[in-house]
């Protein structure tokens, strides 16, 4: 299921042999995107999620050109060869929970030659210690069980949140609580337009 994928870091090996690639820790820069990088950015996703190219690429524009885009939380990784990596946190609805809004992680796109070396892992937190920084509460993700619990991430409905899809897997639906969380958050999470492109 497509938007299940788009929240871990995407695209893989495949079987193929790559080359080492430098450490992580030498070089990298995380920093919000920028218009400039929008085209390489849209490479790097398209390559990263390889089966469903077109689908996601169009995913991060939608996102985007939406009320629910956070130019300083759409975050890229970059090293002497460029933009390497891109995430995204953008606003989802919440029904039923004392805010009308809450943070969702996602898509996260990692170069293919620049995979399994952290890159993703460090991406991620940095994309959570900035939405820490904004006073955030929480920050949703629908993404692979075995990943994210290593960033703090839970199982949603165990907190009372409920899924935006009956599709979704119980256990792929996760939220990670920052300090400023309570329990009174938890509401129905409703995808906006933009998921549209998942096949939502």
């Amino acid at each position: 299921f497509l938007a299940f994928r788009c929240g871990r870091v995407a695209g893989g090996a495949n079987g193929v042999p790559q080359l080492p690639s430098p450490p992580v820790a030498e070089g990298v820069v995380i920093r919000p995107e920028r218009d400039a990088d929008h085209p390489v950015i849209a490479e790097v996703v398209r390559a990263a999620f390889v089966g469903h190219p077109d689908e996601v690429a169009s995913f991060v524009e939608r996102i985007r050109a939406s009320e629910q885009f956070i130019p300083e939380l759409a975050l890229v990784a970059e090293d002497s060869s460029g933009v390497i990596a891109h995430v995204m946190l953008s606003w989802v609805g919440v029904e039923g929970g004392s805010r009308t809004r809450i943070l969702n992680l996602t898509p996260m796109s990692v170069r293919p030659d620049r995979q399994r070396i952290g890159v993703g892992a460090r991406l991620i937190r940095d994309a959570l210690g900035r939405a820490e920084e904004a006073s955030e509460p929480a920050v949703m993700v629908e993404g692979i069980p075995a990943y994210y619990p290593r960033f703090g991430f839970e199982q949603a409905s165990a907190l009372g949140f409920i899924s935006p899809h009956p599709k979704i897997p119980d256990d792929a639906f996760m939220v990670k609580r920052l300090p400023g969380y309570s329990p009174d958050l938890a509401g129905r999470i409703v995808y906006p337009a933009a998921f549209a492109a998942l096949g939502y």
